[in-house]
């Protein structure tokens, strides 16, 4: 399929860890994992945010920071390090992929911050607070229940605003509810979930509430949709390859009626999560926007949540 002439910004995949644990090179079309920068440019997606795996150890931190932008550098895979908003338009201009730092979990970071200021000059620009697990700043959500009643630490609350003074946007996905609604009450800047679909849809702790979708839009924040079978699945299963692209409009329809279409994102977890075959990799971003189109919803409309919305948010909070 031809890529369409509706730009994509992929707002969260774990693909340099993969690329890492099972020997691929970025720059080599492959039959294995879901991203490799070939097939990011036939699906049409012009920037990502490629993870920075979670740990809570400082030394592998720095580790897996020297190894992200050491792929980033490397002038075969074809990418360009997106540290500011005009680097996108540059990144366009050069044929390159913009490639976005996140760390998936603040773990590894020090109660002094001297870590996270070194790593947003570094071109850090999306920082989760927790992954799946309780670290010095606060709760994350677990993937089974029961879930733990804490939120925020003193320092998570410390940690939010001064991240968002370093032009680093904050990502909710991983939190627990209580870590959630802490983060709405300290953030001074509109924050993302950049992998998070609606619990209404599938009852996943990972998923997101209404009320957590509609304090998302009053901050003007986005949530990327999630292309993982367990946070897809309405009937709960944790395994369906078979799951239809309806599923993705039916959590899309969701977000959009709760929350308007300003609101929805695209954040597949590719390389870090199983997916339904109708959604094998990301060659087939196109295949769920053209279902959208032809489904309902406007050219304007997918604009948006291809990647307009996201490109929003971070120029809010990135300048």
């Amino acid at each position: 399929m031809t890529a369409p002439p509706i730009p994509i910004v992929d707002g969260h995949n774990d693909t340099f860890l993969s690329a890492l644990v099972h020997f691929r090179k970025l720059h080599k079309r492959s039959s294995k994992g879901h991203i490799d920068v070939p097939r990011l440019h036939e699906a049409g997606v012009e920037a990502a945010v490629f993870a920075v795996c979670p740990t809570r150890y400082r030394f592998l931190i720095k580790l897996f920071t020297w190894y992200w932008l050491r792929q980033v550098k490397k002038e075969k895979n074809g990418l360009h390090h997106v540290r500011k908003f005009s680097d996108f338009a540059k990144a366009r201009e050069q044929g390159k992929i913009g490639a976005i730092m996140e760390y998936e979990g603040a773990g590894g970071i020090d109660a002094g911050f001297k870590l996270l200021e070194k790593a947003s000059l570094e071109g850090l620009r999306v920082l989760g607070i927790t992954w799946a697990n309780t670290n010095k700043f606060g709760t994350g959500a677990r993937f089974e229940d029961p879930q733990e009643p804490t939120g925020l630490t003193n320092l998570g609350r410390e940690l939010v605003p001064r991240a968002q003074s370093l032009g680093i946007t904050i990502d909710v996905s991983h939190l627990n509810e209580p870590s959630f609604w802490d983060v709405m009450e300290v953030t001074t800047k509109p924050v993302i979930a950049t992998h998070s679909n609606a619990r209404s849809i599938c009852d996943h702790p990972r998923n997101l509430t209404d009320d957590q979708i509609k304090a998302i839009r009053e901050k003007k924040g986005t949530v990327g949709i999630n292309f993982g079978m367990k946070f897809l699945d309405p009937s709960g299963k944790k395994e369906n390859f078979d799951l239809p692209m309806s599923v993705f409009k039916e959590h899309i329809d969701h977000i959009v009626k709760v929350a308007g279409v300003d609101t929805v994102a695209l954040g597949a977890d590719f390389d870090g999560t199983s997916v339904p075959n109708v959604v094998r990799d990301c060659t087939k971003y196109p295949d769920l926007l053209d279902f959208l189109l032809e489904n309902g919803y406007s050219n304007q409309d997918v604009r948006k949540l291809a990647g307009e919305n996201l490109l929003r948010v971070f120029k809010a909070t990135w300048d």
